[in-house]
């Protein structure tokens, strides 16, 4: 069985010659640009062409910045949302973005700096709230004191970002857009609603209890298995009112406001923290939840102060202000401090797919993790799964691709407000994002780096995506770069498998940025590129800073490439030919800015294996070996043992996807015949096996491993899962 599944090799296929194309027709801003990007072999890069309607060639980011200004100038520095509203005399709630202080320092770098020097990320972040206060206070000030003067009514000055929200009639919000220190006015929203779409009890699917499928499907609960829980890690839940603080399943809430509490708040923070069983959460180490509930867009920059200042890494928003489809205020706000304090939104993509499939504000922004919704259909082995008819997933960009993620937030059971304090709480992309939310916390408690590292939580979560539920692998449009696999994302950074860096334009030699990648054959790969937008006067043109193609290279061979054309990142997937190191070669095609947080992480199978082997016995020689085999994911499955003498670096192919960490030898050939090491799992997803050893003294000192995977038995050569390899040495 082993022989029929290792002789199932892989050959990549021709890459196309256009790797991305997108028309962007703008009749508002007088405008149609058609860009291509094809890999050229006789050069080795990726290159670029933008036409006009006419045909010819043109700069395109020079042509839409210059359109943005001409319709900003135009609009009187009125967001396109705000002047198409601002009829009539009556009051208008309207948030100011300020031109950029001249004293205001690089807060990400601040923070970048500290964390080298030593700090937390807590502590680095605090001194850049204190950096950002200073620099942005007075000219808020002095912007807040002239709206006042005019009339308006200032509803709240912003302390970290350059924004003033007031209310004013018309004629006044025009005036006030037009002096120089403004860059854009922004209409704002009065109120929030929660994104659950679907009530419990709707036909959508049954019920089902949180641990026993949903938490299985995204692999948390392999992750809790290795002892990881997000224990250390601070995150907030942003929502319409307050999580309640009496469930006796959720930790200590650390409340920031006066809001009420609330069904929607409460079952958000369970299925992110939840200590119930079966009905545990993504995070169930969580020491605190930090809640912050209001409604309205002046909420947001108030609970994020507030949420940074207690030392929050994370963020999630279940909920949306009504606006959808293109960029507005909060999606910019929140880009901005994503880059600038170095945490990370987590938000709902939207209900809309029974709709125009909009994303949901303030998920349209480029730097935050927008979460689709699947239903895990109570397989959780993933055979069953499906993306749900109400998730968002038209882009709010062309070639802006949302979402990025998807987690299974269909029919959740989950904490409530009151006795017995579970309740089925109903579905939608609501209850998806604290999923995703969850496994950045797991991934930040193994490595609290990334509590400063927002783009290399995006990176890990998108690279481990393995779990393709609809469309391409790679990246298709309702489920983004795929469904979380926490199991696989964690085991990557266990290894190590991840780059960081701070580009500038001195980082690309030849206009290429290179990362050494090692490999093995047969072990399928999936690399994820990320950086992100600045979100400065330049972010309204919707003109990232930095713009990267990507390609992997066995040697002179290339192996894969992608080419987003309005992304902040770039994703791949591939099957190593070879055993070796692999290039990653980032080549630029755009950077407008002096600098730019970056991070790749590359994720294989073999990260994504949840299998295991348990030892035990005495393995001396004449003694007798156990071996526990085990698949949570698959009871009743069918599996297959094997034994070598022949460790790592060494590889056995398993199937089209999938190695095991040793080499075929002789005992690898014995072992497939010895009883229990091939076989059914039980309902459990359990199976054992014992070996007696040879008396042979000379066997002392042998290491001995073992791995097991399950396979499908009607489909030949079908790998389902595999183990890491278990050893003992002979004593």
């Amino acid at each position: 069985m082993l022989v029929a599944l290792v002789s199932m090799s892989f050959v990549l296929p021709q890459q196309p010659p256009v790797l991305a194309q997108r028309e962007y027709h703008r009749p508002d801003l007088g405008i149609t640009l058609r860009e291509t990007r094809w890999f050229d072999a006789a050069t080795g890069r990726i290159e670029r062409r933008t036409t006009d309607a006419a045909g010819a060639p043109v700069d395109p980011d020079a042509v839409l910045r210059a359109a943005f200004a001409r319709r900003d100038t135009a609009n009187g520095r009125l967001h396109p949302t705000l002047a198409a509203a601002l009829v009539g005399d009556g009051p208008h709630e309207v948030a100011f973005w300020l031109r950029r202080p001249a004293a205001m320092p690089d807060l990400r770098g601040l923070i970048d700096a500290r964390v080298a020097a030593g700090a937390t990320a807590e502590d680095a972040r605090r001194a850049a709230l204190a950096a950002a206060s200073a620099a942005v206070g007075p000219g808020n000030a002095v912007f807040a004191a002239a709206a006042a003067a005019a009339g308006a009514v200032v509803v709240h000055v912003d302390t970290l970002t350059p924004v003033v929200f007031v209310r004013a009639a018309a004629p006044t919000v025009r005036a006030l857009a037009a002096r120089a220190d403004v860059d854009l006015a922004y209409g704002t929203a009065t109120e929030w609603l929660p994104e659950a779409a679907v009530p419990a009890g709707d036909t959508e699917a049954v019920v089902a209890a949180w641990n026993q499928w949903a938490s299985k499907t995204a692999r948390t609960d392999a992750v809790h298995r290795r002892g990881i829980t997000g224990a250390g890690v601070k995150v907030l839940v942003n929502d319409t009112a307050q999580v309640v603080s009496s469930n006796p399943f959720l930790p200590p809430i650390v409340v920031g406001s006066g809001a009420g509490v609330a069904a929607h708040a409460t079952a958000v923070a369970g299925i992110l923290a939840s200590s119930h069983v079966p009905h545990t959460g993504a995070a169930p180490g969580l020491q605190q939840i930090y809640s912050y509930g209001g409604s309205g867009d002046v909420v947001a920059p108030q609970a994020w102060a507030w949420g940074m200042s207690q030392g929050i890494s994370f963020g999630n928003c279940s909920w949306w202000n009504g606006q959808k489809g293109q960029l507005q205020f909060l999606d910019r706000w929140f880009d901005y401090t994503i880059r600038q304090f170095a945490v990370m939104l987590f938000k709902s993509a939207g209900n809309q797919g029974g709709g125009d499939g909009a994303i949901t504000t303030p998920g349209c922004g480029y730097n935050m993790i927008a979460s689709g919704n699947a239903n895990d259909g109570n397989t959780y082995d993933w055979s069953g799964d499906s993306m749900s008819s109400s998730s968002s997933w038209v882009n709010p960009l062309p070639g802006h691709d949302k979402p990025e993620v998807t987690a299974c937030g269909t029919s959740i059971t989950t904490t409530s407000t009151a006795s017995p304090w579970t309740v089925a709480a109903g579905s939608g992309t609501s209850y998806a994002s604290p999923v995703t939310c969850g496994v950045a916390a797991l991934l930040a408690q193994q490595n609290p780096l990334l509590q400063a590292r927002p783009e290399a939580v995006k990176a890990l979560l998108m690279a481990g995506a393995f779990h393709n539920v609809e469309g391409a692998a790679v990246l298709s449009d309702r489920d983004g770069s795929g469904h979380i696999d926490a199991a696989a994302s964690h085991a990557a950074l266990v290894a190590g498998q991840l780059h960081l860096a701070t580009l500038t334009p001195a980082s690309f030699a030849g206009g290429v940025y290179e990362v050494q990648l090692p490999l093995v054959r047969n072990d399928e790969t999936r690399l994820c590129a990320v950086w992100f937008s600045a979100a400065d006067s330049s972010y309204t043109t919707d003109v990232l800073q930095m713009d990267l193609d990507l390609t992997v290279w066995n040697g002179p061979s290339l192996v894969a490439a992608a080419a987003g054309i309005a992304n902040p990142f770039e994703v791949v997937q591939f099957t190593p030919p070879a055993t070796g190191v692999y290039t990653a070669r980032l080549q630029v095609q755009q950077f407008l800015g002096s600098s730019e947080p970056f991070a790749l992480a590359w994720v294989t199978r073999r990260n994504a294996a949840t299998n295991a082997v348990a030892i035990g016995g005495n393995p001396v020689p004449g003694g007798v070996v156990t071996y526990q085999f085990s698949d949570p994911y698959h009871p009743n499955g069918s599996y297959l043992a094997a034994l070598s003498l022949t460790g790592s670096p060494a590889t056995v192919p398993v199937g089209p996807n999938h190695v095991f960490d040793f080499g075929f030898d002789i005992v690898t050939e014995l072992s497939l015949s010895l009883p229990g090491f091939a076989g059914v799992y039980d309902a459990n997803g359990q199976a054992s096996a014992v070996l007696a050893l040879p008396d042979f003294a000379w066997l002392t000192g042998f290491p001995v491993h073992c791995a097991v995977l399950t396979f499908d038995a009607q489909v030949p050569g079908a790998v389902e899962e595999t183990s890491p390899v278990a050893t003992f040495v002979i004593q």
